[in-house]
């Protein structure tokens, strides 16, 4: 039996990129790659009744993350390719054959969050981790002006147009 898993496309971003609002559009055209959110175990930030989402749980983080490498394991070893969509970055996403960041202008990622109801504290916690995002990705999509479907879109040219033949493919 083959040891080999098929890709790992791994989508990150600081919070208000976008993830999570393209997850509809991705899921309706991926014709074979399956396409998850790492927020989707959540309910209102929550795994099993802990709290996840939320910067005092940072210490479990690190399971939470080997958890989801287990879950994005199961269809890949099935020859299944995958996309992760996570704020995680490259070295926090063991086995990614390519890495992609979702980026924003700082304006509109604030607007966002504040849509969103997130405090002034997160919203600048946010804009901290997008400017460290910026400078450790090789590659990066700026979504400024895209709509949802457009994104999708071009995160799966993406996704499709990597060789898979790449050092974090196993």
């Amino acid at each position: 039996m083959s040891t080999a898993l098929a890709p790992l496309y791994a989508v990150s971003g600081a919070p208000g990129s976008g993830k999570s609002t393209i997850l509809p559009e991705l899921l309706k055209i991926a014709a074979g790659i399956v396409v998850m959110d790492i927020d989707e175990l959540l309910e209102d930030g929550r795994l099993l009744g802990l709290p996840i989402a939320v910067p005092e749980a940072e210490p479990i983080w690190p399971a939470y993350r080997r958890m989801w490498q287990r879950i994005i394991d199961m269809p890949r070893r099935a020859g299944h390719p995958a996309l992760l969509l996570s704020p995680n970055t490259p070295d926090e996403i063991a086995g990614a054959t390519a890495c992609l960041l979702l980026d924003c202008a700082d304006g509109i990622r604030a607007e966002r969050l504040r849509a969103r109801r997130d405090s002034d504290r997160q919203i600048e916690a946010a804009l901290e981790d997008a400017r460290y995002y910026r400078g450790i990705f090789d590659t990066t999509l700026v979504t400024d002006g895209l709509e949802p479907p457009i994104i999708a879109e071009q995160v799966l040219a993406w996704a499709r147009s990597t060789p898979t033949n790449s050092p974090g493919h196993q």
